[in-house]
């Protein structure tokens, strides 16, 4: 069977409804995107070019415990970057907070104002370079 049309279009964060500003906020100013109301979708949500990151309240969310595996990863995002310092900086800057244990000096695990994981890494970038060309050329 030919594989239809399928585009990965947002990505979706479980948190508590209490938490969505504090998300909202934190990765409006680290990746850009910007607040829209998108029709068909009934949380809040911010937009990118080409993705979508949207935070569903779900009653009695219980982040993860990482690096400990008490309650294990739930989902984490790799951001690809150029020049990690920098970035690392920035976006403790704006409230991400580090992980106890670091595994590579290539990527840097921090945690979101409400304890989901994350990375920044110059490994990469997994997209094609036209793409990331096209981010950097608004």
């Amino acid at each position: 069977m030919e594989r239809p049309f399928i585009l990965l279009d947002t990505i979706t964060l479980d948190c508590l409804e209490e938490d969505i500003p504090k998300l909202m906020d934190f990765y409006a100013k680290l990746t850009g995107f910007q607040p829209e109301i998108v029709d068909g979708v009934t949380y809040p949500t911010l937009l990118g070019r080409h993705l979508a990151l949207s935070f569903f309240a779900v009653n009695h969310y219980i982040p993860p415990t990482f690096p400990s595996p008490a309650i294990g990863r739930q989902i984490h995002l790799d951001f690809y970057v150029t020049d990690l310092p920098s970035a690392v900086a920035f976006a403790r800057s704006i409230g991400a907070k580090d992980s106890p244990r670091q595994f590579h000096d290539s990527y840097h695990i921090l945690f979101d104002p409400v304890g989901h994981p994350f990375c920044l890494s110059t490994n990469g970038p997994t997209v094609p370079k036209a793409f990331l060309e096209e981010q950097s050329h608004p």
